[in-house]
């Protein structure tokens, strides 16, 4: 029992950390508005909000899966896995 929640605990912190690099991504990217991860790591679905003077849907697709690729580097398998079919939206509050 002791080693499940460690192992659950550890697995949250991290989550937490994925979840702060994507919203690191959100900032750096100030015109991406949302893309997809597909089962087999492909990018689809990048919206991107191009008011004057934002950067082109595809510079910015290319500028997401460099930003992507450096998350996996760091991360590894837990990155993976929690980017593999999920979509990823910018909050507005």
């Amino acid at each position: 029992m002791h080693d499940h929640r460690i192992v659950v605990q550890t697995r949250c912190e991290r989550l937490a950390v994925f979840h702060a690099r994507i919203a690191v991504l959100f900032k750096r990217l100030p015109m991406l508005c949302g893309f997809h991860v597909t089962q087999d790591l492909g990018i689809t679905q990048v919206t991107v909000d191009a008011w004057l003077g934002g950067a082109p849907e595809e510079e910015s697709g290319r500028e997401l899966c460099a930003a992507l690729e450096d998350l996996i580097d760091d991360s590894g398998d837990d990155s993976v896995e929690f980017l593999r079919g999920r979509t990823f939206a910018r909050a507005l509050h």
